[in-house]
């Protein structure tokens, strides 16, 4: 990948399950994605954001040299599903239905308007999932997953997946690892799941960006979404801004501000016009 920063690879192993996750640098938002490789198959989450990256994913995959059984889009946000397109447009996904609804309408727009800011990093066409996961229990190579899908969170539908059997929940943009947290204008629900999260029983929480977190980062995002409903409330853009860097000055990605606060702003613009 020339010019650009090589991406964080980590590795843990529960049992008979190794979980790899592969972080993109925080120029790209620290954007994470998983393999959960057993003895003789590979699930997949996500697929990275500019191609590179996405590319870079996809020969760590197949190096593992075994089959990719699954391979799961959590949500509809271009910075997860832009790398099916680029780098696994012959392996089959699996995502909510909600979230392939969402694709079929705005996939192609969000494609081309991030054509026009990140040129050939992005894909040349959409990829659409082609298989619907539905909640409910799956078995891969002997290895137990419960589907969930969370609605009206960081985003529309966001497919959650529980290992039981290992004490692992793939939460995916339900936490931000070691980042600053993406935060809507309802929070409420979001901060009600992830404090149920924590207490799950899971203790192992892949994050759709930085490293793998445990529940007192889970507990830490919930306690970020709270402080900002409270100021948001009150504060202007700015003085908002202001005082996410300052409650959390350790907080990587402070770039997802700029991304979300106009969103924000521009709901409540609107909120008050009606």
């Amino acid at each position: 990948m020339p010019d650009l920063a090589d991406p964080t690879i980590s590795s843990i192993k529960r049992g008979d399950l190794r979980i790899h996750t592969f972080t993109a640098p925080d120029d790209f938002l620290a954007d994470s994605t998983h393999v959960l490789e057993t003895d003789g198959a590979l699930v997949v989450i996500d697929g990275q954001f500019v191609a590179p990256y996405a590319v870079a994913f996809r020969r760590f995959v197949d190096a593992f040299d075994k089959p990719i059984r699954k391979l799961y889009l959590s949500h509809s946000h271009v910075d997860h599903w832009f790398g099916l397109s680029t780098a696994f447009p012959d392996v089959p996904v699996w995502a909510a239905e909600a979230t392939i609804e969402e694709l079929r309408h705005t996939a192609e727009s969000e494609r081309a308007a991030r054509r026009m800011q990140y040129g050939p990093m992005v894909p040349d066409a959409v990829v659409m999932p082609q298989h619907v996961a539905e909640p409910g229990h799956d078995t891969v190579d002997g290895v137990d997953y419960h589907l969930d899908v969370v609605r009206n969170a960081e985003c529309g539908a966001q497919l959650v997946l529980t290992l039981p059997g290992h004490g692992v929940t793939i939460a995916q943009d339900l936490v931000y690892s070691q980042t600053h947290v993406y935060v809507t204008r309802d929070a409420a629900n979001t901060v009600a799941l992830l404090r149920i999260m924590a207490t799950s029983g899971s203790d192992v929480f892949l994050a759709g960006h930085g490293p793998v977190a445990d529940s007192a980062e889970v507990l830490h995002n919930a306690d970020y979404l709270a402080f900002a409903e409270q100021r948001l409330a009150h504060d202007d853009p700015a003085t908002f801004k202001e005082a996410l860097l300052a409650a959390y000055p350790q907080r990587r990605c402070p770039q997802l501000l700029d991304i979300f606060i106009p969103r924000l702003y521009e709901t409540s613009t609107v909120e008050a016009l009606r």
